[in-house]
């Protein structure tokens, strides 16, 4: 099988979710950008795009993020250090990491 990386980047993707005390509580796709993109400034001084950072999925209270390989660790730092999310205390938990979505989704977040 042909191995093409895309712009010679190699990507991770990260899946996460998203534990609130209230469990009605669910969020917004933006919610969660505006979020990510606030914390990676505080955090890191620079913009998601810099980092590789894209959420590429949302559904209610999972996720999945995209990365850059040599910043995978720190993209996890970032989603574990988002505590409110549009007003609401929240803890992000991550579940996984993968080359591939597909392989993610299989691995961590089918249940």
């Amino acid at each position: 099988m042909l191995n093409i990386i895309k712009e010679g980047r190699r990507r991770r993707y990260i899946g996460f979710i998203i534990e609130s005390s209230n469990e009605q509580l669910h969020f917004k796709k933006a919610d969660i950008i505006y979020e990510l993109g606030e914390q990676c400034k505080h955090l890191f001084k620079k913009d998601c795009k810099d980092m590789g950072v894209y959420l590429i999925r949302f559904n209610e209270d999972k996720g999945i993020v995209r990365c850059n390989h040599i910043e995978k660790e720190n993209t996890i730092k970032l989603l574990q250090s988002i505590t409110n999310v549009s007003s609401q205390k929240v803890n992000i938990k991550t579940l996984g990491t993968s080359g591939t979505i597909k392989a993610l989704i299989k691995k961590y977040m089918m249940n």
